[in-house]
């Protein structure tokens, strides 16, 4: 009976061919994008040394209570921000030969970039940032901060850290490729009908599960072979990669078919399960770039695509990665814990019928 469901489950995805494609060709649009918008940023992801900046700031801007503060954490962190009151920021910096310069308007600031370090001009957009942050939360503590290059960041060009994490962050969104086996059941009122047989609950789960995870690692894994091909990602250890990413799949699958177990509604279950994950990617490096990110490290590790994309992306850029054993391991308690969830609850209703 549950070979019948399976392949039955199998067929029915397979026909809503759009969600499957969208699997396929969403990982290599957003790769593309991304990878040429931050090029430069990870084209050299080292310490920028010590180095000269510049600033401007408006009498009346309600930053300048903060800008000796700034100074002082610019100069803990190797840069020393020097004061002009005129002049085009570009020129300054090129004349006075600074790695960049900080205009101060109201309560909003933009950075220029030196065209000869692309680092220093991203060191101090970081170390504006997180001032900035810092300010507008009230909490002064932050402004003792200090900017680290840890020994762990590997040496990742845009394409390669993007064509990476982005087959990671879809394999999240897999309750995607379930909405139509899912709105089908709804419809056709299947679960009332499974109720009467002699499947149990288990048995119905597994039905689901096992389509949903293969469909979304077959169409991920097109997706991957598309990246190597027309991008040029460089994937690190092959098979440690595949499992990292097989059990995120199965801990993601998992977490959607929960929220319908929960919900009994797609468009609940898609809307929440897309709000936990963009909230993960935020957070774990699924926009802005891990190594970048002036989220504290305790905060990143409470998420499991942080370390997913952590171990993916040392494993492409050093051949190695002490997040390999987390990664799996973190994915595969929660694909337990959101199974047993799922199958209790369906149990309770079954029982209640």
């Amino acid at each position: 009976m549950i070979r019948y469901l399976i392949k039955n489950n199998f067929k029915i995805m397979f026909r809503n061919g759009v969600n499957l494609l969208i699997y396929v060709i969403g990982p290599i649009l957003i790769s593309a994008v991304l990878a040429s918008a931050f090029s430069s940023l990870l084209e050299s992801y080292e310490s920028a040394g010590q180095f000269r900046a510049g600033y401007s700031i408006e009498d009346d801007s309600s930053m300048a209570l903060y800008i000796d503060a700034l100074k002082e954490v610019a100069q803990d962190n190797g840069i020393y921000l020097t004061e002009y009151e005129t002049g085009d920021p570009q020129k300054i910096i090129e004349n006075n030969d600074l790695g960049g310069f900080v205009k101060i308007k109201g309560d909003s600031y933009t950075v220029y970039e030196s065209a000869d370090s692309k680092v220093e001009g991203a060191t101090l957009e970081y170390l504006m940032t997180a001032f900035f942050n810092a300010i507008i939360s009230g909490d002064t503590e932050s402004l003792k901060l200090s900017i680290s290059y840890p020994e762990h960041a590997p040496s990742v060009n845009s394409t390669d850290y993007y064509g990476i994490i982005y087959i990671a962050y879809f394999g999240w969104l897999s309750i995607i490729c379930a909405a139509g086996l899912l709105s089908n059941e709804k419809k056709n009122r299947i679960t009332e009908r499974l109720c009467v047989s002699d499947l149990s609950s288990l048995k119905t789960y597994l039905s689901r599960l096992i389509p949903l995870v293969t469909s979304v690692l077959i169409t991920l894994s097109i997706s991957s072979f598309l990246n190597v091909f027309l991008l040029g990602v460089h994937w690190g250890n092959a098979l440690l990669s595949a499992l990292i990413v097989f059990v995120s799949i199965l801990a993601a699958s998992a977490f959607g078919l929960m929220l319908f177990e929960l919900t009994q509604n797609m468009v609940a279950a898609t809307f929440l399960s897309f709000a936990v994950v963009w909230t993960m990617g935020f957070i774990g490096g699924s926009f802005e770039t891990y190594m970048l990110s002036s989220h504290s490290e305790t905060l990143k590790n409470l998420m499991p695509i942080y370390h997913e994309n952590r171990a993916l992306v040392e494993l492409s850029g050093m051949g190695h990665s002490d997040y390999v054993m987390s990664a799996i391991l973190y994915a595969g308690v929660l694909a337990v814990i959101f199974s047993v969830i799922s199958v209790g609850c369906a149990e309770i209703k079954r029982r209640k019928r």
